[in-house]
């Protein structure tokens, strides 16, 4: 019978206070915390230094320690924070992961190569969808990192979703199909027509931040349906639109739908990019309060369209849109208006777009003239308002100010464009001119106003002239190429001795007369006057 030898290597082993200085590559293992050394050898061997090196286990602290967190918070020369009542709160190194949610953990690539949209689609089903509504702790921020996530049809967005990328052109979502790259949908998957049936919770308390939503077809970039309290901050919405283009009805930046039962509102847009699209807004349908802040609308054939389908009786579209809200904006190289809301249609005579204002907004040289430039014949008005209750407050027409005003040089158009047209009041900016001494003959005074259609003008200004002040009210009525006017003032400390008065005037190569000139006279008393004033208008 052959003799069997059964040997065993064993390394050092015992408690870590008997742990001694291990030889080179030696093995230690302290049973009593679980924890694995070896020896580092001398440093005539080539170690750094003598001692033990510490290889992490399950038992290492410093395995325990990364699976660890606690808030630190500043540690400069103030007191540290403290997280808990009775000193700091630790949470587990996966608890705090999961405060945000990678749409990467669930196989989304965003290598503009992949098909990611089943990938996207689960992970915001799985987060926001799937889980008990109920339940606000499963309401985790879903963060896309920077990348182009190919998508190839409409990604649904359901009610409580928090999509976070980062940064416009960073984080890409790209569609190549005639469909939105993104839609709502109720907790139920359900999209517009259904959203809501079954008791399902419809869309509402959506944020989305920092992501591009691109069409690289002509079709729309984001539906909001049948949605209440959906913001979008520091968002890009672009498609394949190229300046000069003619108007394409499927090519939508932004579409806003409602149903009458299910009416949509509140709605925010903040610093986001509206481009490339022939109509960058549309919002037809009965919807309120939705607000457009410090945005930037570029690259169109129209900017806004509002309420152009309303025909008060389809579902959805009896009223038309209220209280629409543009502020702080930037709008270029648009070819028509900016802003066109539509004529109210159907029996109601309460029908129509209401409450649409613009304020405070910059509207480029390159807004409403056709792609052709200043001085085009074919401009439009940069703002239509063709209903009521519709108002421009303080907004700048660069178009306006680049306008050559010689009307004596017939070679240059100098006419007034129309800068808001239709239902509406229209509230310029302040400004300030200087009237000459001693001028005998009516002369311009620089205010030119457009003359076609009928308009309600009042100049609301003061004249200051050495010692003497005078404030007013100038009123023109104009209609046609005919106006009237009226001057009806007070003075302190004498007569200022200006005379105001206005004429029509064709300023450029079209017939009629295109322009109202409000012009002035003064005497001789060796002093200029300066005139501060505002401009409103009932266009």
């Amino acid at each position: 019978m052959p003799i069997v030898q059964i040997s065993r290597i064993q390394h050092r082993r015992g408690i870590k206070a008997d742990l001694p200085q291990l030889a080179a590559g030696e093995l230690g293992f302290v049973i009593d915390e679980q924890r694995l050394f070896i020896g580092n050898g001398t440093v005539a061997d080539g170690a750094p230094a003598v001692g033990n090196t510490e290889i992490m286990t399950a038992g290492s602290s410093a395995f325990t320690t990364a699976l660890s967190y606690v808030y630190k918070g500043y540690l400069g020369d103030s007191t540290p924070i403290t997280t808990g009542a009775s000193g700091d709160v630790s949470r587990t190194l996966q608890q705090r992961l999961d405060d945000y949610i990678s749409v990467k953990a669930f196989g989304a690539v965003g290598d503009d190569s992949t098909a990611d949209l089943s990938a996207i689609q689960r992970a915001i089903d799985e987060v926001y969808s799937d889980t008990d509504q109920d339940d606000t702790r499963a309401r985790r921020i879903l963060f896309f990192p920077a990348g182009i996530y190919r998508i190839d049809g409409s990604i649904t967005i359901p009610p409580f979703a928090h999509l976070v990328g980062e940064g416009p052109d960073k984080t890409i979502f790209r569609n190549s199909g005639n469909n939105p790259v993104a839609v709502t949908e109720d907790d139920d998957g359900q999209v517009f027509g259904s959203i809501g049936g079954s008791s399902a919770t419809t869309p509402t308390q959506i944020q989305i931040e920092g992501i591009t939503f691109r069409n690289t077809v002509a079709y729309g970039g984001v539906s909001i349906d049948n949605a209440t309290k959906v913001y979008f901050n520091n968002c890009k919405f672009t498609g394949s639109y190229a300046s000069g283009g003619s108007d394409a009805s499927n090519s939508k930046g932004v579409t806003v739908r409602s149903t009458t039962a299910l009416p949509c509102e509140n709605i925010v847009f903040n610093q986001c990019q509206f481009t490339k699209f022939a109509r960058l807004v549309d919002l037809s349908f009965d919807v309120t309060q939705v607000n457009f802040n410090n945005c930037d609308f570029n690259t169109s054939f129209y900017g806004a369209i509002i309420g152009e389908q309303m025909d008060g009786s389809t579902n959805g579209l009896t009223k038309g849109p209220r209280s629409i809200q543009f502020t702080g904006s930037k709008w270029s190289a648009i070819g028509q208006q900016a802003i066109l809301v539509a004529p109210a249609t159907g029996a109601d005579s309460g029908t129509g777009p209401r409450n649409i204002i613009s304020y405070g907004n910059f509207y480029g040289q390159d807004v409403a003239n056709n792609f052709e430039g200043v001085d085009s014949i074919h401009e439009v008005p940069v703002i239509q308002y063709d209903n009521d209750e519709c108002t421009s407050i303080l907004d700048f027409f660069e178009r306006t100010d680049q306008r050559d005003t010689d009307f004596s040089d017939s070679t240059k158009p100098s006419n007034a464009p129309p800068e808001v047209q239709g239902i509406g009041l229209h509230v310029k900016a302040v400004k300030q001119i200087t009237l000459a001494n001693n001028t005998s003959s009516a002369t311009d005074t620089g205010i030119y106003l457009p003359g076609f259609n009928d308009k309600g003008v009042r100049i609301i200004y003061k004249i200051n002239r050495g010692t003497t002040y005078r404030t007013g009210v100038f009123t023109i009525s104009a209609a046609g190429e005919f106006c009237t006017f009226n001057d009806d003032f007070e003075e302190a400390n004498g007569s200022a001795g200006i005379t105001l008065s206005a004429k029509t005037s064709d300023g450029d190569s079209t017939a009629g007369n295109d322009t109202i000139r409000v012009q002035f006279t003064s005497t001789s008393t060796g002093t200029d006057a300066t005139m501060e004033y505002q401009v409103q208008i009932l266009v």
